[in-house]
């Protein structure tokens, strides 16, 4: 009798191209469900991905190290098992180091306008990370890796963003135009509010007040 063959999708196939996808989002210590949104992807997804029933292929494993900000050469390494020699690689010691090596965007900061522009949002709105995270469904870690540059942030993660914190592109689009954020402004505001002596203070104080609502 011809031996039934079992679908790929019902198999368990723990490979070890497999066990390296898991083990970039733990260097990230992203939860899955912020993890299948920077891969684009859903939690059940990537849950089948990392438990062995989705078959890793060179585009698949090319796209996870992409969104996960990675590089080809740390993703071998892992295959191989070579923990240590990712980590001395990911976490250099020296500041030098990090700079004059390739390697994944989630140890090197990039800070570009577009995420000044997603923590402006944020404050304005008054919101934590903590608060922002609930809010896109993020971790909080999530989110600090993405106003720190750490993190890419394609255009599909910046409307989710700018969304979620009930604003619109074209708000977006407003703050990408200034030359000083608001939030700078407000900022150097307080600095200079602080450093005023009591007899300055007072006496701009009454023109201040003409400016509450």
């Amino acid at each position: 009798m011809e031996q039934l063959k079992i679908p790929r999708c019902r198999q368990k196939i723990m490979l070890p191209e497999t066990i390296a996808l898991r083990k970039m989002r733990d260097f990230l210590k992203l939860d899955r469900k912020s993890a299948a949104i920077l891969i684009e992807k859903s939690s059940k997804q990537l849950e089948k991905i990392e438990n062995g029933y989705v078959e890793v292929t060179p585009q698949l494993i090319n796209h996870f190290v992409t969104n996960y900000g990675f590089s080809l050469k740390n993703y071998e390494l892992l295959v191989a098992g070579k923990m240590e020699q990712v980590k001395s690689n990911l976490c250099p010691k020296k500041e030098k180091v990090l700079e004059n090596n390739s390697l994944r965007r989630s140890y090197k900061k990039v800070i570009i306008k577009e995420a000044r522009a997603l923590q402006v949002l944020r404050k304005l709105q008054g919101l934590t990370q903590y608060k922002a995270s609930y809010l896109c469904g993020y971790s909080r870690t999530a989110i600090g890796h993405i106003e720190n540059g750490r993190i890419e942030i394609p255009k599909s993660r910046i409307c989710h963003i700018v969304k979620s914190y009930g604003f619109t592109m074209k708000d977006f689009e407003y703050h990408m135009k200034a030359d000083v954020f608001v939030t700078e402004i407000q900022d150097d505001c307080i600095s200079i509010i602080k450093a005023l002596g009591e007899d300055k203070l007072k006496a701009v104080y009454p023109l201040l007040s003409t400016f509450k609502n």
